[in-house]
């Protein structure tokens, strides 16, 4: 019977022990994945371009959800060859103030031609 007693004291313990291993795992894990959010969301949040095309202007991102959704809201056509989305030339100045304002933290690059 001690034997018994001992041995679920023990296990118990042990049990106990790797709860709180795990927690800290766990926690670990929170943050790192935070920090990786955190470091990916800063890539995406500081680049987008945007580009002369015919009569059209053509505006590029690293892909962000948020951003997309919002290009799409304001009326932009997804051209596949182009892999960017295009707006009136006419229209650039109002779509770039929108972006800049609802996006602050990105900001507008002029790519290299």
């Amino acid at each position: 019977m001690a034997i018994d007693e001992l041995s679920l004291q023990s296990v118990e313990l042990k049990l106990q022990l790797l709860n709180q291993k795990v927690d800290k795992i766990m926690e670990m894990m929170s943050s790192l994945i935070e920090k990786k959010k955190k470091v990916k969301q800063e890539e995406t949040d500081t680049n987008w371009s945007i580009v002369d095309y015919k009569n059209s202007v053509l505006i590029s991102f690293s892909f962000n959800t948020e951003f997309k959704n919002y290009i799409k809201e304001l009326g932009g056509v997804w051209m596949v060859s182009k892999k960017s989305w295009m707006f009136p030339k006419s229209n650039e100045s109002e779509i770039v103030a929108q972006i800049e304002e609802k996006f602050p933290k990105w900001t507008k690059q002029t790519p290299e031609v």
